[in-house]
């Protein structure tokens, strides 16, 4: 008794066979928020540890926070504060989303 090998498939009948998995796999997409928000979280580490690593640093900034008082924040500041921060999120948001339209644009064209 004797066990023939499975015969080899001719190269076209291999690729009519490849098509439908490829087209109902479509290459997987870039996560562009994670890319930019870890950026930006990356960054404000590399920050954070660039002020607290020296103790001369860490001294400075604990020096000035000790000096601060509710009276050393006009108004104007904390306003200013907040509305740059909402702007940074703004544009971080924006950012975001010119790339996703970017991508699916470029997926969408193909």
């Amino acid at each position: 008794m004797s066990i023939d090998p499975p015969l080899p498939l001719d190269p076209p009948a291999y690729e009519a066979m490849a098509d439908p998995v490829e087209a109902a796999h479509p290459a997987p997409r870039i996560r562009w928020a994670g890319i930019v928000w870890g950026s930006a979280f990356a960054i404000l580490a590399a920050t954070a540890l660039f002020w607290l690593v020296e103790a001369s640093r860490r001294t400075a900034i604990q020096e000035w926070l000790l000096t601060l008082t509710p009276a050393s924040f006009s108004p104007g500041a904390v306003v200013a504060v907040v509305v740059i921060g909402i702007g940074v999120l703004l544009l971080t948001i924006g950012v975001v989303a010119l790339l996703r339209r970017a991508q699916v644009r470029t997926t969408t064209e193909s």
